[in-house]
């Protein structure tokens, strides 16, 4: 028996403050791009290059971390938007609390599992790392800490992400990363601790907006009422359940790409690693910006489907993969034609390594651009079988690779390869083909509005960002920044034609009075 309200006048699905999230998630990921450009730079210029691995060798570890939470998080967001929009109270604190509880033992799980990392560092990985051991059993210990904390928290982020304020998530994400980066500098110059110390930094800063989450639940969430008394066997077993699935197609990723890392350390080294490293955080950060926006769509789709709406699911998912590709293509292209420009004066000449900069840019384009399906079929709850296919299809594609690639001789381009072509397959073919299928979509209507119309709008884009680096490469830079200025200028005009809804098109023209109201 649960508790029924009036339905609010609100707009319960979140549709309403899409947009507002949206600009305030892709504001908070400005600050850790900053972030994630300057740090690797006053890294390998204060403490070298092999530091810099370490870094990396640290978070490839730690990043096993994310199996312990069994998928769960702040995935249960589902959960509460459904609940909340249907005004079942009582089931919505059902969730919550019973996230919350689960929570808290994953958190512990995940501390013992970094302290055991921290003690079997030296014996499998100390040949390699030989004078760092100490110093990545260090950074690997104050990672995972601060990672097991953000487990304890992960409730918070369910809550105010399933009540659609994605502003303040993000926010405050934002606010972790300046004072992460605020303290790792100094512990970066003020210190000898070196990536230790930034470890270190870290881990305060995590504990510090983690708690603060709280904080905001209590201000925001009415509804929720802190009571683990509420916590039961039933609740955690849907939100388990639920959550592995999400694991499942959320994880293979993260693994594949953590193995190659730490295949790459134990054949290469870890000043290999940070070249790697290096171009996948670029890609990283296009697709982080994907991600704030696919995120959002699956409480939304939870809410549509607790009203019933098929129809607006399916409007939902084509719009939504649109946009993705109309973002992901001028930016994995410009990735693309410029990457290792970037590289070389971000990080320097030996990072430039253009054929790995392309492999990984022009590789991510389709699973990126279709990050829409999976989150679409979680908010639906229909992403059990095609994650479990997912999860196992990734790695016996991994494992076939390795077969042609061999263990020994390893270059940093075929790790790469290794990376992507699994990722197309998988995540760029059959997943969205599954999702159009349980929509009931036409898969050749898909096609043509999500994929083809974007493709086709952002050719000249190409043909000028092209003809940019052309004059690049023969030094005429007044050249090369005039057609670079054309293809963004051209590229805006069409996609403000194109992409922009037409009431909001005339709005825009009226205000600047280039159209009658």
């Amino acid at each position: 028996m649960t508790d029924k309200v009036e339905p609010q006048k609100a707009d319960l699905t979140g549709q309403d403050r899409f947009a507002w999230n949206l600009m305030v998630s892709w504001a908070s990921q400005l600050v850790l791009i900053f972030s994630g450009f300057i740090m690797p730079r006053l890294v390998d210029d204060k403490v070298g290059q092999a530091a810099l691995g370490i870094w990396d060798f640290g978070w490839s570890f730690v990043s096993y971390l994310s199996l312990v939470g069994l998928g769960m998080g702040a995935c249960f967001n589902r959960y509460v938007a459904k609940h909340r929009g249907a005004g079942e109270l009582t089931l919505l604190n059902y969730v919550a609390n019973s996230a919350l509880f689960v929570q808290l033992i994953f958190a512990a799980v995940a501390m013992l599992a970094t302290v055991l990392f921290y003690l079997l560092l030296p014996p499998y990985f100390g040949e390699t790392l030989a004078e760092n051991t100490h110093t990545a059993q260090l950074v690997i210990l104050f990672l995972g800490a601060g990672v097991a904390f953000q487990m304890a928290s992960g409730s918070a982020s369910g809550l105010l992400t399933g009540y659609h304020r994605w502003d303040i998530h993000n926010a405050l994400h934002a606010g972790d990363s300046v004072l992460s980066i605020i303290l790792m500098v100094l512990a970066l110059y003020l210190t000898e601790l070196s990536v230790a110390g930034m470890a270190i930094g870290y881990l305060i800063s995590t504990v510090i907006f983690q708690s603060l989450r709280f904080v905001f639940v209590n201000k925001v969430c009415k509804e929720f009422k802190f009571n683990l008394k509420m916590a039961n066997w039933k609740t955690t077993k849907m939100l388990l359940k639920f959550g592995i699935k999400s694991m499942l197609s959320n994880i293979p990723p993260i693994i594949l790409l953590q193995t190659i890392s730490v295949m790459l350390v134990s054949s290469i080294g870890p000043a290999a690693l940070a070249i790697f490293a290096r171009p996948m955080a670029l890609t990283k950060q296009i697709k982080t910006f994907m991600t704030k926006f696919t995120l959002m769509l699956t409480p939304t789709t939870g809410s549509m489907q607790g009203a019933g709406d098929a129809q607006a699911i399916q409007a939902l998912f084509i719009n939504t993969t649109k946009l993705s590709f109309a973002f992901a293509l001028p930016t994995l292209g410009l990735l693309f034609i410029y990457g290792d420009v970037v590289l070389h004066y971000w990080m320097g000449a030996e990072y430039a390594l253009w054929p790995l900069v392309m492999i990984l840019a022009i590789g991510q384009l389709l699973p990126m651009g279709q990050d829409t399906s999976i989150r679409i079929l979680m908010g639906m709850n229909q992403h059990g079988r095609i994650s479990l296919f997912a999860f196992v299809t990734i790695f016996v594609l991994f494992g076939i690779g390795l077969l042609f690639t061999g263990l020994e001789q390893w270059e940093l381009t075929t790790a790469a390869l290794l990376f992507v072509i699994p990722m197309n397959i998988v995540y760029g073919i059959i997943v969205p083909i599954y999702a159009c299928n349980e929509l009931k979509l036409s898969l050749k209507t898909y096609i043509f509005n999500s994929l083809l119309k974007p493709f086709l709008y952002i050719i000249p884009f190409y043909t000028l960002l092209s003809l940019s680096r052309n004059e690049y490469n023969q030094g005429e830079w007044l050249n090369a920044w005039l057609f670079f200025g054309c293809a963004g200028i051209v590229t805006l005009t069409i996609y403000f034609y194109y992409l922009v809804p037409i009431q909001l098109r005339k709005k825009c023209l009226s205000r600047f009075k280039l159209q009658s109201p």
